[in-house]
């Protein structure tokens, strides 16, 4: 992953914060429009309710300054699932963050050190995920890619 990569997230979180809340409510529109997320966070730390794991969808792969996440959801355990329902669009992109310090609340961008993460290629580069598909995708991670 490429430090402008970085950045551009920082960037996209940065003015995200505080205009995406936990997102919308499951209706019965929302059938098949829902996106699983299992998240494994391997780095030091314990993830619990004090220091949660944040989840980012997307809309586009050019995850940066330009760029809102469309829904935004934390889970309190390690290995969780995140669903998210009612997504719009045939495919999102994911990024997430660990708040080793429990001081994120979701109205300001990660801090500074923050252990973050996508979901992507082998490569690196940021992977799609269909909209509707049920099977939850896993993103892994750990502390080596950190918020400049």
């Amino acid at each position: 992953m490429t430090k402008h990569f970085v950045l551009s997230l920082a960037m996209a979180i940065a003015i995200a914060a505080g205009t995406v809340g936990d997102v919308m409510a499951a209706g019965p529109d929302s059938q098949g429009s829902q996106v699983n997320v299992t998240v494994k966070y391997t780095g030091p730390g314990t993830v619990d309710a004090s220091h949660r794991v944040w989840v980012w969808l997307f809309d586009t792969p050019d995850i940066g300054p330009g760029s809102m996440p469309v829904a935004e959801l934390t889970i309190e355990k390690n290995g969780a699932t995140a669903t998210f329902e009612g997504v719009s669009g045939a495919r999102v992109w994911i990024a997430v963050a660990f708040d080793e310090h429990g001081s994120m609340s979701g109205n300001a961008p990660p801090p500074p050190g923050t252990p973050v993460g996508i979901y992507a290629t082998a490569t690196g580069a940021p992977e799609a995920v269909t909209v509707g598909d049920t099977k939850p995708v896993t993103v892994t991670f750990d502390d080596s890619l950190r918020m400049p």
